[in-house]
Order: structure tokens, then C-alpha cells, then sequence
């Protein structure tokens, strides 16, 4: 990709141009969306022209994660409590973070009998398979594993992020961009941003 001063390229001639607004840091990108608003925070499709050289990590439109909306018990598992709330769960998928749930187990073994999503999370896909963690009682294998079988849509995270190292100054980034999540020697003050 070449240099583009703002006037003679696309950006230039058929989009209103404004500066970034805000720092972006490494916080999931909800948090820029629902940060005040600005534009710079969600930047819905936009095209981004950096100004100076440096790295720069964006969330492309379309991409999504998803919060957990239904899970079935797999494996009950043994050794847990007979009521415990907002338990942590692990998955082997490394983009899922934050569901916890709250469970029934039964008084004689600790086999799970009924699980309820206390928070939802993110990054989650159906057909997962989750671990639900607990202390427990001495004696039981606490494996119980449940399976997502719905997911609603919610936005990505910052994990997400495609880097663009070492762009030139002047360049117009080669993709839409609805998010920003970190700048390395790029200022938000460096880019225009076209919508």
C-alpha cells in the first residue's frame, strides 16, 4: 500500500474526515463502545488513515463473540455442594471468558442436578464443552461438564484484534475497522478516521 495524502485519496474525496477520539487500550471492545459515545469508540465500518508509523491492533466489522444462553449437563460429576452460586467454569476454547453458574447438587455423592447461567460470558460457541470449578467435598472428582447448546450474539474482545505492524505514515488501512484496541507509537491523534 503507498502513501495517500488525505486529499487525493478515497478517503479524502468521499468521506467526512474527523480525528480518533480517545486512547484505546486493552480492554475488551465493548468497553470503547459503551465508553461515551464517541466516535472512536465504536467506529461502525470505518476506514482509518494513520498518520505516522507504528503498530496498530483493530476488530474488523462482523467479527462477534457470544454470551452463553443455554447449557445442558453432560457429566454430574461428584464431590460438589448442595447449592453453590456463581461457580467459575473453564473451556478449552482460549477466546471464551466469564461464565459462571450457580448449581443443585445432590446431598448423598454431590452429583450435580440442576445448572443455571449466573453470568453469561463471552466467547462462547454451542457445542462447547465447559468444566464447572469447585472446592467441593473430600472425596469427589468435582468433573462435572456441561455442554452450550445456545449462545447469543454479543460483541468481540480484544483477544480478537488483528496487528498491523510497522504501518508507513500516510497509510489508509487495508481493512474496515469497527473497533481499536491498542496503538504502539501511534496516538489516537494520528489517525482519521473516514465513515
Amino acid at each position: 500500500m503507498g502513501l495517500f495524502r488525505i486529499s487525493d485519496g478515497i478517503i479524502g474525496r468521499s468521506m467526512p474526515l474527523t480525528g480518533l477520539v480517545g486512547a484505546p487500550n486493552a480492554r475488551p471492545a465493548w468497553v470503547f463502545q459503551n465508553q461515551t459515545g464517541d466516535l472512536g469508540n465504536f467506529l461502525d465500518g470505518s476506514v482509518l488513515y494513520v498518520g505516522v508509523t507504528g503498530d496498530i491492533s483493530v476488530i474488523m466489522p462482523g467479527v462477534s463473540l457470544a454470551s452463553v444462553n443455554s447449557l445442558s449437563i453432560v457429566n454430574a460429576g461428584t464431590g460438589y455442594s448442595t447449592a453453590v452460586a456463581d461457580l467459575a467454569t473453564t473451556d478449552s476454547n482460549n477466546l471464551s471468558q466469564g461464565l459462571t453458574v450457580d448449581i443443585t447438587a445432590a446431598a448423598v455423592g454431590g452429583a450435580i442436578l440442576t445448572v443455571t447461567i449466573k453470568t453469561a460470558g463471552s466467547g462462547y460457541s454451542v457445542g462447547d464443552i465447559v468444566t464447572i470449578v469447585e472446592g467441593g467435598r473430600p472425596g469427589g472428582s468435582i468433573d462435572a461438564t456441561a455442554r452450550i447448546t445456545a449462545v447469543n450474539q454479543g460483541v468481540p474482545i480484544a483477544l480478537q484484534a488483528i496487528e498491523f505492524k510497522g504501518v508507513q505514515a500516510g497509510t489508509i488501512l487495508p481493512v474496515a475497522v469497527d473497533y481499536v484496541t491498542s496503538l504502539t507509537t501511534v496516538t489516537a491523534a494520528d489517525i482519521i478516521v473516514g465513515r
